[in-house]
């Protein structure tokens, strides 16, 4: 089986080459502006996707061709918002209207955000797809905005070949046990130069009141699998399932993981847009009634310390 995975060196679009790549027989080309960097690929296809043209006889001949790249989902990146409405909305759609033109008859994916659900004061209410894409809430960034306009036109996009939209939570990946910029790493990066007795700078976190879903990089190349393999019908699909707990409580179980205290005035020291919406969470319903399957894995197993 061959994959095209147009996006290189984002979070989704490695986890998916290093997935695929990885299974016997499958081919796995990469599209995108930069080479792949600390993985490999069948194939690379240098390509900027604001500027040229994809050579779509090339492209086609894939049996799965997944949009893994997009702008945005990082806040604290500040990209432009032009560039978030061109690589999340208007790129993706050309690619989905000129693979109909050309009577593709494989199978395309493509991904969207819980974000998109906007702000509410829902307490531990599941959205369901269209709650999210077709949601009435405002939002506060042009990502969230961006997200929801792609998903609205793939709620009602139309073709012969295969077409799969997922709804995607927070996610975690063993890259998240590195330093970075992300909540997780941030997290961890201070609980172990902390436990190693190495310098910290005090701790600053906002007041974590939002509630989100969490499940793992790795969880959701099990439900593209299993996509595939049953071929489900064409549609939007929530990745429920996962953990739902608020950004105080995740930060206080990593702590205890560690067995450091977590002291009450680390919270409430930084302003991040996590106090907007108060509930972020999908149902999964439709997916698990599709594969049997929906994402399981605790805090504690992802993070454990010394695996």
């Amino acid at each position: 089986m061959k994959f095209a995975i147009i996006g290189s060196n984002g979070m989704l679009s490695v986890a998916l080459t290093k997935f695929f790549y990885a299974q016997p027989g499958f081919e796995v080309d990469v599209y995108g502006l930069e080479s792949p960097n600390g993985y490999s690929c069948t194939k690379f296809h240098p390509i900027d996707l604001l500027k040229d043209n994809f050579d779509y006889d090339v492209l086609m001949e894939s049996d799965v061709i997944v949009y893994a790249a997009g702008a945005g989902v990082q806040a604290g990146l500040k990209t432009e918002p032009s560039l978030m409405y061109a690589l999340n909305v208007s790129v993706p759609i050309e690619i989905t209207l000129q693979l109909r033109k050309k009577e593709y008859k494989g199978k395309y994916i493509s991904f969207g955000s819980y974000m998109e659900i906007g702000l509410n004061d829902e307490d531990g209410k599941a959205f369901t797809e269209e709650e999210v894409v077709c949601s009435p809430l405002p939002v506060t960034n042009d990502y969230a905005l961006s997200k929801r306009l792609y998903g609205r036109y793939m709620k009602d996009f139309r073709a012969d070949f295969k077409n799969w939209h997922f709804i995607l939570p927070n996610m975690f990946s063993s890259e998240d046990l590195k330093p970075g910029t992300r909540l997780v790493p941030y997290v961890l990066k201070y609980l172990q130069d902390y436990t190693n007795g190495k310098p910290t700078e005090p701790q600053m976190y906002s007041p974590g009141t939002q509630t989100r879903q969490y499940i793992t990089l790795e969880e959701v190349m099990v439900v593209l699998a299993k996509a595939i393999q049953e071929n489900i019908p064409s549609g939007l699909y929530c990745i429920g399932g996962g953990e739902f707990l608020s950004i105080r409580s995740l930060i206080e179980r990593l702590y205890a993981l560690y067995g450091v205290e977590c002291k009450e005035d680390c919270f409430g020291k930084s302003e991040r847009r996590d106090g907007d919406i108060k509930s972020l969470r999908i149902d999964g319903t439709k997916l698990k009634a599709a594969i049997g399957y929906l994402p399981h894995a605790t805090i504690e197993e992802i993070f454990k310390p010394g695996i």
